[in-house]
């Protein structure tokens, strides 16, 4: 590899960061971050009105590619003497928008901000070889045709993704404080 090779890489690689407004990826994951949390207190809303569970947000600093480093904030849930928490990962994933892992005493669970549509994890890609032999992708479904929404992940082999509810977002609580 010479030199001019690797400027006109360098160069491809600053066109392609011109396109990305990192700022409002960054806000948007927050923001969906939010809606999450709010999701899960309306859940919670009698218990937290009792007393039985204490909710209270800890910062948490993230940093991510591009993004760079910012702050978030991670749900902590006090059952008792069991501490749930739900710790941001991060936005920048292949096949998913965000992810959220739940983390308790007897181990953790995710939840990810995915397609909607999607009632199982089947990564694909489709690689197709262009003109002159350079690799061209295919254009990915258009984004206004997807409705993300925050799916809790069962774990393998069969990954799947199983809609938030009241009743699901329970069983997941009691499963990391092994009950």
């Amino acid at each position: 590899m010479n030199a001019k090779t690797f400027d006109e890489f360098v160069n491809r690689q600053q066109e392609a960061d011109a396109f990305v407004n990192w700022e409002e990826i960054r806000a948007e994951w927050i923001r969906r971050l939010d809606d999450l949390y709010l999701k899960i207190e309306s859940f919670l809303t009698k218990y937290i009105s009792l007393q039985q569970i204490r909710l209270e947000y800890r910062r948490i600093d993230l940093n991510e590619q591009g993004i760079g480093a910012y702050i978030a904030r991670r749900m902590v849930l006090r059952i008792g003497r069991q501490e749930v928490g739900l710790v941001p990962v991060g936005t920048l994933l292949i096949g998913a928008k965000g992810r959220v892992d739940v983390v308790g005493p007897a181990g953790k669970a995710e939840i990810m901000l995915v397609n909607g549509k999607l009632n199982a994890w089947k990564p694909r890609v489709t690689v197709t070889t262009g003109v002159g032999g350079k690799l061209s992708v295919p254009p990915s479904e258009a984004p206004q045709n997807i409705e993300w929404e925050w799916r809790i992940v069962t774990r393998p082999p069969e990954r799947r993704f199983i809609e938030i509810t009241q009743e699901s977002f329970f069983q997941l609580i009691m499963e990391v404080s092994n009950v």
